[in-house]
């Protein structure tokens, strides 16, 4: 099997597992994702995160809105900067949060359980070089 096969084969893995994800939540991988990043206890500025996640503050500002009205986030100024908005999450996204990492990390177990020790380590290795040479090619 060539190397492209191979990866869109793990493409398609992780497509499925974003289907299921959908389906139980409401929520796409993205928005997950955010949710994920924001259920700290500290209210994370909108402009840090976008920065920080690398993620445009127009897709943000789309993300957070449908978050927002699932009740799931919510966005707050302080008196100190009002100009500033600052992302929080409510309980439910909180635990809605912490749920998808428990479930992300039983599905990485999983996916890698046929693995030896050694191998886990070389994929985990390779991966991020992968990631890393992405980054260097954007």
């Amino acid at each position: 099997m060539k190397e492209f096969q191979i990866l869109h084969k793990l493409i398609h893995i992780f497509k499925e597992k974003e289907i299921r994800e959908f389906e139980r939540t409401g929520l796409s991988g993205k928005e997950l994702y955010v949710l994920q990043q924001i259920r700290t206890d500290n209210p994370w500025r909108f402009n840090d995160f976008a920065e920080h996640y690398s993620i445009k503050p127009s897709t943000l500002t789309g993300i957070i809105s449908r978050l927002e009205n699932k009740g799931l986030v919510k966005r707050e100024r302080t008196e100190k900067d009002r100009k500033a908005v600052y992302l929080n999450c409510t309980s439910s996204g909180r635990d809605l949060g912490k749920q998808h990492i428990e479930e992300d990390q039983l599905f990485f177990c999983s996916l890698l359980s046929t693995l030896e020790p050694q191998e886990k380590e070389q994929f985990i290795g390779l991966t991020k070089k992968i990631i890393n040479n992405r980054e260097l090619c954007q």
